[in-house]
């Protein structure tokens, strides 16, 4: 009896520490510097410094460092392909001639890799002109931009 109870009580105490260390490894927190007006689902930002933080499951925040402090917070899902996490931190737009959309954010893992909603205005721009694909533009933490030649798609 004293076994089967040190048994369950390991078992417990496992379990509990995994899930808190899981709770506080998928929180995330980046800083990067966007060189680009852009929106995240229906809130528009101005460039600046931006801070990405998760403060609660499937939920980020957008929130501008410097200027007008805007916030958003904004629902995510998690990345639709472990090839989106790739070792690499950072913050991926989808590109409309002049306008940005935040597409996803990630710290380089798949399990913090999250893809956010296609905003009704960007949905609109897509179906607009249907034959152009929209143009890729990944943003470095340091802020220098790199255009995807290869990845350019469709929005639907």
């Amino acid at each position: 009896m004293k076994r089967i109870l040190s048994v369950t009580a390991a078992t417990i105490t496992i379990c509990l520490l995994t899930s808190t260390a899981y709770s506080q490894s998928s929180k995330l927190r980046l800083r990067f510097h966007v060189p680009f007006a852009f929106s995240a689902k229906n809130e528009s930002f101005p460039a600046g410094e931006y801070e990405v933080t998760q403060p609660a499951h499937f939920f980020l925040r957008v929130h501008n460092l410097v200027g007008n402090h805007t916030s958003a917070f904004e629902p995510v899902v998690p990345a639709q392909s472990r090839k989106e996490g790739n070792g690499r931190v950072r913050l991926v737009f989808h590109r409309y001639d002049n306008q940005y959309f935040l597409a996803f954010v990630s710290d380089g893992s798949w399990e913090s890799t999250y893809d956010f909603e296609i905003s009704k205005e960007e949905t609109l721009l897509a179906n607009a002109s249907p034959r152009k694909p929209v143009t890729i533009v990944s943003v470095n933490p340091n802020g220098t931009a790199e255009v995807a030649n290869d990845l350019t798609r469709h929005v639907q």
